[in-house]
């Protein structure tokens, strides 16, 4: 199931109201303020007066979001209001509009695995996730649970007055519950989640590789679905905060769900991907007793493309496997002979010119 975002309905409600640039009175706030306000409408903590309905006249502003029809206006500008949003009740009836999504969760129950700077770097994660569903749905769609006697004292010692999102100490009431895993046995798909849906992610930070695997701890009596990049895991972020942007991206748009990953690759993924890569890819060459390392000109072209890569991750991977180069097919030509270097298969060869180089990194 697909989902229409707050901001896409009241943009809805708005255009069917003849109002088409209504102007923020107030400061637009953090995040995807345009969603955030319009939970703030159909709860009523805010309203929308047209211009005649105003008490005095509505100075122009500038574009800070659109959706469809709508530009939501703020600050000065020279764009001309057709109506105020106000932090009081308005004359536009958002009542009638429900908010029906599934519920976001971060499962704890490891949480005294994780290392102190894991558990710092968790509450940075969790507090950006929870930002993360606001921006796409509301502020009561994401809660964490499972979590032990310490890791609610270290939540309470870490946010400050107080926890900004719900502590639940278990789940109950959802038609399915979905753990997100990346070593489930089949991928995440929007068909298996409707309006009763809890998506559950782990609240693991892995500094070290140690806890590889642990997710298929996490209630293990419900579905675990990975999440790819046609076929491919990591290449796909892992912190907490972009798994669930990923997942609450494609489930407000139109594409698949590798179209939203691929929106959503981030620079540490991308390095991370890349260098798992070049280190099962690389082709061993043997010349004039130097051992070189190379990728093929078409493997090359495919990541550039594929992944958007440019030079600087090329030049940063390069770094993790001592150099590369890129040859073209017509190296092999050249080759008159093979052996082994620690159980890697090692090409000899008898020449090599500028012309079967494609580049080289660093």
């Amino acid at each position: 199931m697909k989902f229409k975002t707050p901001k896409v309905l009241v943009s809805e409600k708005l255009a069917a109201e003849g109002i088409k640039r209504p102007k923020l009175l107030f400061n637009p706030g953090r995040g995807d303020f345009f969603n955030r306000l319009a939970y703030r409408l159909v709860k009523g903590e805010c309203g929308v007066l047209r211009a005649d309905e105003f008490e005095e006249p509505i100075r122009p502003g500038k574009v800070v979001a659109e959706w469809g029809e709508i530009e939501l206006l703020a600050f000065r500008g020279e764009v001309e209001a057709d109506a105020a949003v106000v932090r009081r009740p308005g004359s536009v009836d958002f009542s009638k509009l429900e908010f029906r999504y599934p519920d976001f969760a971060v499962d704890l129950s490891l949480f005294d695995r994780l290392l102190p700077s894991e558990r710092k770097s968790l509450m940075v994660q969790l507090e950006i996730a929870y930002g993360t569903v606001k921006d796409f749905f509301t502020l009561e769609n994401f809660f964490v649970f499972n979590s032990p006697l310490q890791g609610k004292e270290f939540m309470e010692s870490f946010f400050s007055p107080e926890v900004p999102f719900p502590v639940r100490e278990e789940i109950s009431g959802y038609s399915q519950v979905i753990v997100l895993d990346p070593n489930g046995e089949e991928e995440f798909t929007h068909e298996e989640v409707d309006e009763n849906t809890l998506i559950v992610v782990g609240g693991i930070v892995d500094s070290s590789q140690r806890l590889k695997g642990s997710t298929r701890e996490l209630l293990p009596d419900f579905k675990h679905r990975k999440i790819t990049y046609k076929g491919i895991v990591s290449v796909v972020p892992d912190r907490i905060n972009e798994i669930i942007r990923i997942v609450a991206d494609y489930l407000t748009s139109e594409g698949d769900l590798y179209t939203a990953v691929k929106r959503n690759f981030t620079r540490d993924s991308k390095l991370r991907f890349l260098r798992e890569f070049l280190e099962d890819n690389l082709v061993r060459f043997l010349y004039r007793g130097e051992l070189l390392r190379g990728l093929s000109e078409e493997k090359f072209k495919w990541l550039k493309k594929e992944f958007d890569l440019t030079d600087f991750f090329f030049r940063k991977a390069a770094k993790h496997v001592s150099g590369f180069f890129v040859f073209k097919e017509s190296l092999f030509g050249k080759v008159n002979g093979e052996t082994v270097k620690r159980k890697k298969r090692v090409f000899i060869l008898e020449e090599l010119s500028d012309e079967d180089v494609v580049t080289k990194y660093p």
